[in-house]
């Protein structure tokens, strides 16, 4: 007889609101060489808890890659904290406006 397959112990290192973003957290660690799962934890209660313990879906990775996990986590929250303005005052992601930064204060003329 061959031994037991090993049962590896999953933990979850982020809660999350919904499915996609649970997918896109698992893809993130993923693409960084660490095995994630999205678990749902879901439950029909209205209104739902807001403690995060009690946050219907989690993402989750192997007990041995926890650390690295949060770590990189971590610096993916710093690197893209939303709300972040340039120094033109747009959101870090946003293009420039097509026409110069005049485009937006220009007037419509009147039809005449």
């Amino acid at each position: 007889m061959s031994e037991p397959d090993k049962i590896e112990r999953w933990v979850a290192v982020e809660t999350v609101a919904n499915e996609t973003e649970a997918a896109l957290l698992a893809g993130f660690l993923e693409s960084e060489g660490i095995p994630a799962r999205v678990m749902d934890r879901s439950f029909h209660l209205t209104p739902m808890p807001e403690d995060d313990e009690l946050s219907p879906i989690a993402v989750a990775v192997p007990a041995d890659r926890v650390a690295e996990a949060e770590q990189l986590l971590a610096r993916r929250e710093a690197e893209f904290r939303p709300g972040e303005k340039d120094a033109d005052g747009r959101l870090a992601d946003e293009e420039p406006e097509p026409g110069g930064s005049d485009a937006s204060s220009e007037k419509p003329k009147s039809g005449g």
